[in-house]
């Protein structure tokens, strides 16, 4: 009886010790994550304040007959600013991170303007991509940013806003399937035959704006490097039945320890396990159905092509007292066009879309008027999310999604010619000189 009373006294002393283990390394945890959050946050945006960024604005001719497929390979060439790949230290110590590039459409009752902000350092890059594929565009550097005609702080007193960042409906490694693209708007056809351009669902809804209505669309890109590659390869796995276990972190390890010593423990009161024979190794793959060979087609082809970081967001301004929220569900209705019911689509992100949390049965109005002004101070800093305030931290579930430049060049490139939306601010035809030997008449 001693023997097992010391025995079930040591037992309760290794379990006291191991709950102290637990609780030392889930606060370790949240310190490290809270550190690292606040400490790479606050280095990035010391970098970010010394990079000159400058907005260029983009005219394209009127008679453009140039399909998205030009576009593409305007994106391909925005990848040209990629560093491959940060080394740790200069992200920890420096900041550093990789290249943003903004292009914005904003329209108002004088039409639709193209603008793109970049890093002065890559306006040569971004001049050369452009003009290799729009040679008739003009590319002009503007003597202020269009977003300092309002105050630095809105929803206030006159004017109130609506906003919301569009995301790929399908999360994280799932960002590997892709949307509709301008190939199926092309079919069979040649592109001089054209008819259906993706742009002008939302052209036509940012040229129908009237008096003091402002809506603003922003393509917030970043080279993804390999994220995408990598998340094909999960999918195509999964849907192969070949899975890949996720590599455990070091407090996934630890854990994993403790939890094998709590399981020793415990059979000491058991009755140790019967031998068996081997284990029999379960066959984990499976015959693919034709539509799983049609997913696994689509997410390769997705894949073999560069990719970015994307966040396409919307701000819609007006005065309070004529405040009408028609134009920006129209604007974000645009995208459903590009949707796919087995593979991808595109949607508002909730948790940043300017509507009331779903949770909040408490102070409604005020949450809401914060995550307007969270939005909107997202959009005039070009950033993906926002971490530095408290009201914020629901932007830490909301990550970028992997776009690759074909669907980027869908759902943003110049309008042709037969896009009937009125109000395009594009530049005119130019005129051809008169021939050198034109005879005079005196």
């Amino acid at each position: 009886m001693e023997l097992i009373a010391g025995l079930e006294g040591y037992i309760s002393n290794v379990i006291v010790g191991i709950l102290a283990v637990i609780a030392f390394f889930l606060f370790l945890r949240f310190l490290i994550v809270f550190l690292k959050n606040w400490w790479l946050d606050e280095s990035q945006a010391k970098f970010a304040a010394g990079i000159n960024y400058i907005i260029l604005e983009i005219k394209f001719p009127r008679d453009n007959e140039i399909f998205p497929k030009a576009m593409e390979q305007v994106f391909a060439s925005f990848y040209q600013v990629y560093s491959f790949g940060i080394k740790p230290e200069k992200k920890w110590l420096e900041g550093q991170f990789e290249e943003k590039i903004s292009i914005e459409m904003v329209s108002s009752k004088e039409g639709i303007k193209f603008f793109v902000r970049v890093n002065k350092k890559s306006r040569p890059i971004i001049e050369s991509a452009i003009y290799s594929q729009y040679p008739g565009a003009e590319i002009i550097e503007a003597t202020k940013d269009y977003v300092s005609e309002f105050p630095a702080n809105l929803p206030n007193e006159e004017y109130d806003i609506m906003g919301a960042d569009m995301v790929l409906g399908k999360k994280d490694e799932n960002n590997a399937y892709p949307i509709r693209t301008y190939l199926y708007f092309l079919g069979e056809r040649k592109y001089e035959e054209q008819e259906v351009d993706p742009i002008a669902i939302l052209a036509e809804v940012m040229s129908s704006l009237k008096d003091n209505e402002r809506m603003w669309v922003q393509f917030l890109i970043s080279p993804a490097g390999d994220a995408l590659k990598d998340a094909a390869k999960k999918v195509i796995a999964e849907k192969m039945g070949k899975k890949e276990e996720p590599k455990p972190s070091i407090f996934g390890v630890i854990f994993s320890f403790i939890g094998e010593m709590i399981k020793e423990l415990a059979q000491i009161f058991t009755t140790p396990p019967t031998k068996e024979g081997a284990p029999k190794i379960e066959d984990k793959s499976k015959t693919l159905s034709a539509a799983d060979h049609e997913v696994i087609k689509a997410v390769e082809t997705k894949a073999a092509k560069l990719a970015f970081k994307t966040i396409i967001r919307i701000i819609y301004i007006d005065k309070k007292d004529s405040f009408s929220n028609s134009n920006f569900k129209a604007a974000t209705s645009a995208f459903q066009q590009f949707g796919i019911q087995n593979l991808n689509f595109i949607r508002p992100a909730v948790l940043t879309m300017t509507i009331p949390e779903r949770f909040y049965a408490i102070n409604k109005k005020k949450k809401l008027l914060r995550k307007k002004k969270l939005i909107y101070q997202n959009y005039i800093n070009r950033d993906f999310t926002n971490f530095t305030n408290v009201d914020a931290m629901y932007y830490k579930s909301l990550t970028p999604s992997l776009m690759n430049i074909e669907e980027l060049a869908t759902i943003f490139h110049p309008p042709t010619k037969r896009v009937m939306a009125t109000g395009l601010g594009q530049v005119e035809p130019k005129k051809g000189t008169p021939p050198i030997n034109l005879p005079i008449e005196e």
